[in-house]
């Protein structure tokens, strides 16, 4: 169960959501020991929530394409004016093909740097906010393959979606990934 604390600050009028444990997606890897306690006054608490299927589907199909390849698993998945930023050159691709242009560049990388077997592992998700057609979320990742040599490659960092409701259909208007060292 996924325990959604929100407090609203005042100066700003945003909500910051921090939830607690994450379930276990299908095709993902889930780390089972994500349960944290913290204190929070009565007035910040909501109600329960998890992100929805539909929108764990969608993320859940991306990181998996980025491992896989498969270009066809994304290829409805994005707005007419999507933008999907990533730390490989061009670093940004727009429009409706900007999630195949992603996966073809992380597949370049991965040949560029020998790198095989890569896997991704979706860590407890903290920020997940909704509203009635658009969803923000943030999705931690650890990424991990082989190299020559038997040496390991492995990454830390977190993808942040931006998903619109056009036509009863999620879909990612914004992905940026941002490695944990960049932060």
């Amino acid at each position: 169960m996924m325990t959604k604390i929100t407090a609203l600050t005042p100066a700003f009028g945003l909500f910051i959501s921090v939830f607690f444990g994450q379930p276990c997606v299908a095709g993902i890897k889930c780390n089972e020991n994500l349960h944290s306690k913290t204190s929070v006054e009565p007035w910040r608490r909501v109600r329960d929530t998890v992100a929805p299927a539909e929108v764990m589907d969608i993320v859940t199909a991306v990181i998996n394409a980025s491992g896989s390849f498969n270009i066809q698993s994304v290829a409805a998945l994005y707005t007419p004016n999507a933008v999907v930023t990533d730390d490989e050159a061009p670093y940004s691709w727009n429009g409706p093909t900007a999630g195949i242009q992603w996966v073809n560049a992380v597949e370049r990388a991965c040949k560029v740097n020998r790198i095989t077997k890569l896997t991704a592992e979706i860590r407890p998700i903290n920020v997940f906010q909704q509203s009635a057609d658009d969803v923000y979320i943030v999705v931690p990742v650890n990424y991990t393959g082989n190299r020559p040599g038997k040496q390991r490659f492995g990454v830390k960092g977190a993808f942040t979606f931006v998903l619109r409701q056009a036509n009863g259909k999620w879909l990612i208007k914004s992905q940026a990934w941002m490695q944990e060292k960049a932060m």
